[in-house]
């Protein structure tokens, strides 16, 4: 029960209360009183009415009342039937005049007429006529009194129950107010419950405010302890994957995550590469000194971090130097692979004006689209070609490569996706393919679903058809059809299902508000459903994604950040979002045994995960040796070729 509904009782009790006792000491004195002036207006009556009657008898000269002068002035009282009897005697005692009535009905209930009784007697007074004294009595009726205590009781019950309302309206605002700063406060304990690390304003009032302030002391201390991490692993990071000249990723490092992404299955596995190639760099050496010309470089990476920060490009997009003179970048979902080469030409070009190098040394640059299933060495061959036709060529254009025919998929256009897709999505001709997540033991703690499509026969993993997905404006078509087909997965899986969801969908609030909707309406079989959002889907739609983690967490849903490890930044903001696990990318889960920057990431996001009290799950385990290290590191589930 909420406290205004037992401000509302407590407030209706106590006037109940109030009222009942005022109603008794009222009720009794009222009765009281009313009986004392029903009595003295009954004496008062008699008195004057027998005065009348002796005046009568002294005009007439009589010593006896006529008849008829008695039935005429006593009557009327009769009829008005306010007196339950009219009695006239002589002075020998005997009833000269007797009327009596019955009562009428009172607008008092029995009920109160039995609680409160308003007693009546009779009154007497004498009527002189010459020396003999006649005797007038007159009894009431309690009727009137009793309706006017009744009148009285009832207003005062009408006005006890305006105190009522009044009061209840006050109070019910002035709780509003004071509880409003509790609403947050319990906003931010059930945060906290769900692992996310919030603060809030601190109340005014004295005793929230204590609560208040040691919940953000421990969201801040959290936080803190997640911002150090985050500069910690950035640090490690920087040591095993930077180039130390430039601050760009080192060639290993850079080959490494290409080939993650091109056998990533979703739409991170289509985009563009961009090679530029400073000609010249020996020469620049022996002109401007190689002190001049590390400065160069270091300038030439900031500016090319700041072009992969601040453009469209963003947390999809790697560069990294593979050798002396040759930077390289991949841009997942950029379709036009010369507007990268383009911007990567120009910030290059304007790094080396503002370091007054002269205008004969030149940058080539080549591009070349990539998609799923494509090699990186025949990529790099590719746009390694076509850098040379660059370098030969008056001013440098950018040179676009394509694959040989050997190597690109024929069925690669947008016409043949745009058909195909919108017809599966429509037949609901979608599969999954269903990979485990164990933990040591060996035992089962999810299954994480692939998406499948069958086309003219043969299957499409998501690599294949994901870029298009988005490309086509099908997203939220997609991660719908996805959800759907999950639930109907659970009637026969005992194991929690879980699948991927896109940044594009969980921005899209009709989207998120469909899923609500969607789960409120299926059995408690839902909780065995899980979702998962890639660790750069999180970065670009971080406030959704937290919004997304209040909704579906009531109804046992999980919510998890897969391929984490490569934007360090996401650590510190890990305590607000509030995942339920974490998943560290394949790609810093190779070779654990003598990869020290891979050991490094896994151990760290292992320890903040811990701090989180959450699951960290590492992907893509290929031996068993990683799989027994990854665990000895903190990890506590694995998926991959080496987990049965």
């Amino acid at each position: 029960m909420s406290l205004l509904s037992r401000l509302w009782i407590s407030i209706g009790g106590l006037l109940l209360i109030v009222f009942a006792v005022t109603l008794s000491v009222f009720g009794a004195s009222g009765s009281n009183t009313l009986q004392e002036q029903l009595a003295i207006e009954t004496e008062n009556t008699a008195r004057t009415l027998a005065q009348v009657l002796s005046l009568e008898a002294q005009v007439s000269g009589v010593d006896e009342l006529d008849p008829v002068i008695v039935q005429l002035r006593l009557s009327p009282f009769t009829d008005l039937s306010e007196f339950q009897s009219v009695e006239l005697r002589d002075p020998a005692g005997d009833v000269v005049f007797r009327s009596e009535n019955s009562p009428l009905p009172t607008e008092a209930p029995d009920w109160f007429k039995a609680l409160f009784t308003v007693k009546t007697s009779p009154a007497t007074a004498p009527v002189m006529l010459g020396w003999n004294n006649w005797e007038l009595s007159l009894t009431p009726f309690g009727g009137s009194a009793y309706d006017e205590l009744w009148r009285a009781t009832v207003r005062s019950a009408f006005a006890m129950l305006a105190a009522f309302v009044l009061a209840g309206v006050i109070g019910h605002i002035t709780l509003s107010k004071l509880l409003l700063p509790l609403t947050h406060v319990v906003s931010q304990a059930a945060a906290i419950g769900q692992r996310r690390f919030t603060q809030i304003n601190v109340p005014s009032t004295r005793e929230f405010a204590a609560v208040a302030r040691s919940m953000n002391e421990l969201s801040q201390r959290i936080q803190s302890m997640l911002s150090d991490e985050a500069e910690l692993l950035k640090g490690k990071k920087a040591v095993s994957d930077l180039d130390e000249t430039t601050g760009l990723l080192n060639r290993d490092t850079f080959m490494s995550q290409f080939a993650t992404t091109l056998g990533r299955e979703n739409e991170e596995a289509k985009g563009s590469l961009a090679l530029i190639r400073l000609l010249g760099l020996a020469d620049m050496n022996r002109e401007y000194g190689r002190r001049l010309i590390d400065t160069l470089l270091l300038d030439i990476g900031s500016a090319l971090n700041t072009l992969r920060q601040e453009t469209n490009y963003s947390l999809n997009c790697s560069i990294g130097r593979m050798n002396g003179a040759d930077l390289c970048a991949i841009a997942s979902n950029e379709a036009n692979a010369k507007n990268l080469a383009d911007a990567m030409q120009r910030a290059v070009k304007a790094t080396l004006s503002n370091h007054g190098i002269d205008a004969s040394y030149k940058v080539a640059a080549a591009c070349i689209e990539f998609e799923y299933g494509d090699g990186v060495g025949d990529l790099l061959m590719a746009a390694d070609n076509a850098l040379a036709q660059s370098e030969q060529q008056v001013g440098n254009p950018i040179v676009a490569a394509e694959l040989s025919q050997g190597f690109a998929d024929p069925r690669s256009t947008q016409a043949f996706w745009q058909v195909h897709l919108s017809s599966a999505l429509s037949e609901n001709r979608m599969s999954f393919t269903w990979y485990p997540v164990k933990n040591k033991q060996g035992k089962d703690i999810h299954l994480e679903g692939m998406a499948r499509i069958t086309i003219d026969g043969e299957e499409f993993n998501a690599g294949r058809f994901m870029p298009w997905v988005f490309r086509l404006g099908l997203g939220r078509a997609f991660d719908q059809a996805v959800i759907m087909g999950a639930v109907k997965a659970l009637a026969s899986h005992k194991e929690r299902l879980h699948v991927n969801l896109s940044a594009d969908s969980v921005r899209d609030e009709s989207f998120t508000a469909w899923l609500k909707d969607y789960l409120a309406a299926r059995d408690e079989e839902i909780a065995r459903l899980g979702f998962e959002l890639s660790e750069s889907a999180v970065l670009t739609a971080k406030e959704r994604f937290g919004a997304l983690v209040s909704l579906i967490t009531p109804f046992g849903c999980q919510v998890g950040v897969e391929h984490m490890g490569y934007r360090p930044e996401i650590i510190a903001e890990l305590g607000r979002l509030g995942p339920s696990y974490l998943k560290i990318d394949s790609l810093y889960t190779q070779d654990l045994q003598t990869n020290e920057g891979n050991r490094a990431v896994v151990s760290s996001l292992s320890g903040v995960a811990k701090s989180l009290g959450i699951d960290c799950i590492v992907e893509g385990i290929s031996t068993g040796e990683d799989r027994d290290l990854a665990f000895d590191l903190g990890a506590k589930g694995a998926s991959g070729r080496a987990i049965g």
